[in-house]
């Protein structure tokens, strides 16, 4: 690659206005000319006294991470493209987000990009990118500084990125249908497809991968196997865990949000949860500061929206259309039983069991993996694994013999 040199050879107006005639677009969620969010961030500059800087990411949203592969992949092509983003904004800070994710460290990615990013003087932070703390920097989307890098290098492609169900990632022509992308499978038979952040119908397989839109490169066909509910409450659980807490409506929002879905695959849906799911993801879309807070609620909306008869299908009649729910295993600790000895609490290896002396302990299944070893121990038989309905629990820590179901 030699996008920088040829960068340099230029003044910063005249690569400026070479992004704004190739008509480059920000990537994600975030989609506009670059050229304009190059522009912006420098008045933000201006205007806040900051000191400039660019910058690459993932959106905050993205807990699916397929787009993480370019980095892998192509890092030079990134780590150039902020350098080449850091030149047309006069910055000396450049920065390279990274998720906090265990598996990628594994695979010995934080390694391999050390030294690589050292040589175009990026710093690597790893975690979400705080927005606040970075007013005044231009914030790209990984896909965006590898394609500002793939422009200047005379090797622009037209193209977008995708994974379709799970597959790995790769360019398709933006006028490709969604029916006829490799490994889709039979759409005839599909009944949607999650596409970027929000489920569709069937009618979406007509759709083009332009207009589909899939802003973290995510396709996957929906089958009459996979539970709406079930599967949206996973991906609002992973949010939980991406998010960084700070902002109460993010924060609380999808709290509120993966605990009614879970409730629902539980069997202990109530009539009023769809209307207060809307609700809230309705007050999350328009009151959060960054793309976790705005977006992660569009699962959730569009599940909602597309599939309410299997929401009314799991509240109503306690019936799972795909068959998934109401048949999964769960552990819990029966509050007559417990002796509040504490045992369990020694033994579990992920600390997810809340207890103390003479009070009935609380598994919070939000980390429980369901290894058992709590129900071995305890000597009472309180610690119940079952694959039917659970009992009412106490919500809050409770002396032992004093809950009333």
């Amino acid at each position: 690659m030699n996008a920088l040199e040829n960068a340099k050879k230029m003044s910063r107006e005249e690569v400026l206005d070479q992004i704004r005639n190739s008509g480059l677009q920000e990537y994600g969620l975030c989609a506009g000319p670059l050229a304009d969010r190059i522009e912006a961030a420098k008045e933000e500059c201006l205007e806040e006294g900051k000191e400039p800087g660019a910058a690459a990411a993932l959106n905050n949203a993205d807990t699916e991470k397929v787009l993480l592969s370019l980095l892998k992949t192509e890092p030079e092509k990134v780590l150039e493209g902020i350098a080449a983003a850091a030149y047309v904004m006069g910055a000396e800070k450049k920065y390279l987000y990274v998720p906090e994710d265990a598996a990628a460290q594994r695979e010995g990615l934080m390694e391999e990009l050390k030294d690589k990013a050292e040589a175009y003087g990026v710093e690597i932070i790893e975690g979400l990118v705080n927005v606040r703390e970075r007013k005044g920097c231009l914030l790209m989307h990984m896909v965006t500084a590898a394609e500002l890098a793939n422009l200047l290098a005379g090797e622009a492609e037209e193209g977008v990125y995708v994974s379709v169900n799970g597959g790995a990632l790769r360019k398709v022509p933006a006028e490709q249908k969604i029916s006829e992308l490799e490994g889709i499978g039979d759409t005839a038979g599909a009944k949607g497809f999650l596409i970027g952040y929000e489920y569709h119908g069937p009618e979406a397989a007509d759709l083009t991968v332009g207009e589909a839109n899939a802003e973290n490169g995510v396709i996957r066909t929906v089958t009459d196997k996979d539970c709406i509910v079930s599967q949206t409450e996973n991906v609002l659980m992973r949010s939980r865990k991406q998010s960084c807490g700070k902002c109460v409506f993010c924060r609380e929002g999808l709290i509120q949000l993966q605990y009614m879905n879970k409730e629902i695959t539980e069997g202990r849906g109530k009539a009023e949860y769809p209307e207060l799911i809307k609700e809230i993801g309705e007050a999350m879309t328009f009151s959060a500061p960054c793309s976790m807070g705005l977006n992660s609620s569009r699962i959730a909306l569009s599940a909602l929206e597309k599939f309410e008869s299997e929401y009314t299908a799991h509240i109503r009649k306690k019936k799972c259309p795909a068959g998934v729910c109401f048949s999964q295993e769960t552990i819990y600790i029966d509050p007559k039983k417990c002796s509040g000895c504490g045992e369990c609490m020694d033994v579990c290896p992920k600390d997810c069991i809340e207890g103390k002396a003479k009070y009935i302990h609380m598994i919070d299944g939000f980390d429980c993996d369901q290894c058992g070893k709590c129900i071995e121990v305890c000597e009472e038989e309180a610690i119940i694994k079952t694959s039917g309905k659970v009992p009412k629990l106490p919500n809050r820590l409770t002396k032992v013999g004093r809950f009333r179901r």
